[in-house]
């Protein structure tokens, strides 16, 4: 198979953050005990499950079609995935918030394209999740085609869930990547799944693509309550939220043991999704999850992927933004590799340009915070601060001109004053967001994927069966 060529435009790459800050909600005797109740759940199968755990690489590689868009988990960076990383299809929603405002109406194949096209644009987007729409009509191998022919972000699936789909989308992946071998050093493609999907897991694993999968323990079938059935009207307890940690995390080594049992060494991610564990997908209790989550894979060496912004508000508004603020301050500062769910609405029930939009620059906010203070002595500049002396001005210094391009600084974000906020004709956030939206989808070019590339995509969607 001969490798794809990807010519102009030119990739832009994805803004990413070191994270620095670690925050934590468990002690390490917490963690500790997590980690022992969800190996007692396990029983006879926890010792080979922790193994599998602290044996798979903690390095791993999420590609993009070109370089620069490469992902990688387990280096301390902090990244941003629009659509949901959750462990099943779920999270997937089947309608869309138009651009133009309105009812969330049926998914069509020109609103995924869109929503490719505009993560792809988005400069703090690494990763395609979902895919971020299903498109009615559409098979999932089409789905997943179009978003990899219509972006040169990696991309993560949670909709393959049979080792028929599977094997297909390994040949997706394959064409892509240029070769069998070159898939496995820079998999462009990776699935994150439940126990539905294991069949499918294991093919991936098998070819060299990572995977995230989360299986149900065998005591779980014997009556066991879950936090969704004891949570009541209230809202989940503290015993609940224990409970659904122990549980998620035996399912997380679970699905471990059964991909390295399948293929030794396979490149493997922890998925933490408070609405896949039972849990409300937005609020305290998802913050508090995907904190100890972080730290319980640590514990056993996995690097994450956080369910994150999965606000249940119904449009692109202040309930989005504080909903997915928070979750995503939680997810990026306790160092979660990814966080997901950008653009998404309802608990992801629909997609949103605009939400989308917003979402990135709450992610970027965040990462910032993330990052940390760095005190070291080009950060102190105390020669400067002698220079220029305590009250002077620094805007003419060389120290400042160096860093002035590392402050953050907002898209969406009103800022002005009274007046030329009157005079721009009182916009917000919103209205901003659609106006990037627009920008966005009017002037972006993706990286074109190779023309023989693109037919054996169209032949593998075409296959019987698919």
């Amino acid at each position: 198979m001969t490798e794809p060529t990807c010519q102009a435009p030119e990739a832009r790459p994805i803004l990413t953050t070191e994270a620095r800050l670690a925050l934590r909600v468990l002690s390490d005797d917490d963690v500790a005990r997590v980690h022992a109740a969800a190996l007692e759940l396990l029983g006879a199968e926890g010792a080979a499950a922790e193994a599998a755990a602290r044996t798979a690489p903690f390095a791993v590689i999420l590609a993009g079609r070109v370089p620069e868009h490469d992902v990688a988990l387990g280096a301390g960076r902090v990244w941003l995935s629009a659509g949901a990383a959750t462990a099943g299809p779920a999270g997937v929603p089947e309608r869309v918030r138009p651009l133009a405002g309105g009812d969330h109406l049926p998914a069509t194949v020109a609103d995924l394209d869109d929503a490719v096209k505009l993560a792809d644009a988005l400069p703090e987007v690494a990763v395609l999740a979902g895919p971020p729409l299903r498109a009615a009509g559409l098979s999932v191998l089409a789905a997943i085609g179009r978003c990899l022919t219509g972006s040169s972000k990696h991309v993560m699936t949670g909709m393959v869930t049979t080792a028929h789909e599977a094997e297909a989308a390994v040949e997706l992946a394959a064409t892509v990547a240029g070769s069998a071998d070159e898939v496995r050093r820079r998999p462009p493609l990776s699935l994150c799944g439940g126990a539905e999907a294991l069949e499918a897991a294991l093919v991936f694993a098998r070819a060299g693509l990572p995977v995230g999968l989360v299986l149900t323990p065998a005591d779980a079938a014997k009556g066991a309550p879950t936090p969704s059935s004891t949570a009541g009207t209230a809202g989940p307890t503290a015993a609940d939220l224990g409970a659904a940690l122990v549980r998620h995390h035996a399912g997380v080594l679970a699905g471990c043991a059964a991909v390295q049992a399948a293929a030794p060494g396979a490149p493997f991610f922890f998925v933490a999704d408070a609405a896949a564990a039972g849990l409300p997908p937005a609020g305290p209790t998802a913050s508090l999850f995907q904190l100890a989550s972080v730290q319980v894979a640590a514990h056993v060496g996995l690097p994450i992927v956080a369910g994150g912004l999965r606000t249940t508000s119904h449009e692109p508004d202040w309930q989005a933004c504080q909903q997915d603020a928070f979750v995503a301050m939680t997810t990026t500062a306790s160092g979660a590799d990814v966080t997901g769910g950008a653009g998404l609405l309802g608990a992801a029930g629909a997609f949103s340009p605009q939400q989308l939009v917003m979402d990135t620059e709450v992610f970027s906010w965040n990462a910032s915070i993330a990052a940390g203070i760095r005190v070291e002595d080009e950060t102190i500049a105390l020669d400067a601060i002698k220079q220029v002396g305590i009250g002077g001005n620094y805007l003419g210094h060389r120290h400042t001109r160096r860093h002035m391009k590392e402050v953050w600084r907002p898209r969406l974000l009103d800022r002005s004053m009274w007046d030329a906020w009157i005079a721009s004709g009182r916009e917000g956030a919103y209205e901003k967001a659609t106006a990037l939206a627009r920008q966005l989808l009017a002037e972006h070019t993706p990286v074109p994927l190779g023309a023989e590339a693109r037919g054996v995509i169209e032949r593998i969607i075409a296959g019987p069966g698919l």
